[in-house]
């Protein structure tokens, strides 16, 4: 089988957190050499949140969250804050292809670690910079928040939730994992671009406008027919039934979605032709869309004696779109996401055995992605700053007394 398609790209990654780590997952996986950059001063809030301790016990090597976010790398504790520790900073950035941030404007200028400086130290670097609304353009360029707020200066909230009702938050941090599958495509490109010109490059990118570009009904609907979509629920411009129905148990639901007239007829089958299905108001999917909130008290009326696994797979083999809405332990036991491979055990050195999501790909010339167990704080000190930048034992021992190695 091949070799891994990043193999011999060197990252700087400084990012911490959720997006900078994805995106910097996304590279390591693939085979590139992901050094991340901590410190002990300034811990990634993933090392200490305290939701996400292995066991409910806490520790900086413990937390699920950073475990999710993180294998495949390599991790050093270096003080950014003291001139020694920016000057091994920049060691490691002139053997480096791609440098890695996320830090709010104000804070990657306190450590350094802005394009004009970093340029400065290796001018064929290519750079990333993950922030809210981006780095660039007016004040929202300097603004600091989390993936929800982001989703809220550009109207996702504003277009979910139910009609008469409030905006409705999508849940988690959605934007962060949207701009590292966004931004690692964009990192690819500028890697080739450099191999052909030699020319490096900055990456800007912002959560907001990512979240922009993925909700395109939204928004051209505003800019072409002046219409504001918001708060519409489940529905959909033109299939019904499209929505979410109850099932057995508490607060289980399926998802059912027809858009043609076979699919329609393909579900009236699997209700078994029910005598209202034959109404005129159903006979067409306009007439059925003009009729959905019927047709919506029909269809729960049936699923609600129902499984919702058991159901959607029926559904499914009747031809008809339809899902279960899973909650996290029926997604933990999915019987297909653990055949496809999603699931991985990692025996990690702290916590023991702890399941892990892999990577949503597979390729088919590669026999192993790179999986290789999260690192602990600053376990790879002696294997970068002795291996890669030649500093001696005694020097290194030096720079740990005086909080340099920190």
């Amino acid at each position: 089988m091949g070799r891994l398609p990043l193999e011999g790209i060197r990252v700087a990654d400084f990012s911490w957190i959720i997006n900078g780590p994805q995106i910097a997952q996304w590279l390591a996986t693939m085979g590139a050499e992901v050094i991340k950059i901590e410190s002990q001063v300034y811990i990634d809030i993933g090392r200490i949140n305290p939701s996400g301790m292995a066991d409910r016990i806490a520790g900086p090597n413990r937390n699920g969250y950073y475990h999710a976010l993180n294998y495949g790398k390599k991790a050093i504790t270096l003080n950014l804050a003291t001139e020694k520790g920016r000057a091994l900073a920049d060691d490691i950035i002139r053997k480096s292809d791609l440098v890695l941030e996320c830090f709010p404007t104000p804070a990657a200028t306190k450590l350094g670690v802005t394009y004009e400086r970093i340029r400065a130290v290796k001018p064929d670097i290519v750079m990333v910079s993950v922030s809210l609304l981006g780095k660039t353009g007016l004040e929202p360029s300097s603004w600091v928040g989390w993936g929800p707020m982001a989703c809220c200066f550009v109207g996702m909230f504003d277009a979910q939730g139910y009609p008469g009702g409030p905006p409705r938050q999508t849940g988690g941090t959605w934007p962060d994992y949207a701009i590292a599958s966004a931004v690692t495509f964009h990192v690819l490109a500028a890697l080739r671009h450099r191999k052909r010109t030699g020319e490096g490059q900055w990456i800007d990118a912002s959560m907001g406008e990512t979240v922009i570009g993925q909700m395109p009904e939204w928004y051209m609907d505003y800019t072409m027919n002046g219409r504001d979509r918001r708060q519409r629920g489940n529905r959909d411009d033109k299939m019904a039934p499209h929505n979410t129905y109850p099932c057995v148990g508490e607060d289980k639901w399926i998802a059912i979605a027809v858009g043609s007239q076979s699919e329609w007829e393909a579900l009236c089958r699997a209700m078994g032709n029910p005598a209202w299905t034959r109404d005129a108001k159903f006979a067409d999917q306009y007439s059925r869309w003009r009729s959905s909130d019927e047709l919506d008290s029909h269809l729960a009326q049936w699923t609600r004696g129902q499984d919702h696994i058991a159901l959607a797979n029926d559904l499914q083999r009747a031809g008809v779109a339809a899902g279960p809405v899973l909650d996290s332990v029926e997604i933990h036991d999915d019987p297909h996401l653990w055949a496809w491979g999603f699931f991985r055990k990692i025996n990690h050195r702290e916590v023991g055995e702890r399941i892990l999501p892999n990577m949503p790909v597979r390729m088919s010339n590669v026999a192993e992605l790179n999986y290789s167990m999260p690192p602990d704080l600053g376990q790879h000190n002696r294997e970068i700053f002795g291996g890669l930048l030649g500093l001696s034992d005694v020097e290194i021992a030096n720079l740990m007394e005086q909080k340099v190695i920190h």
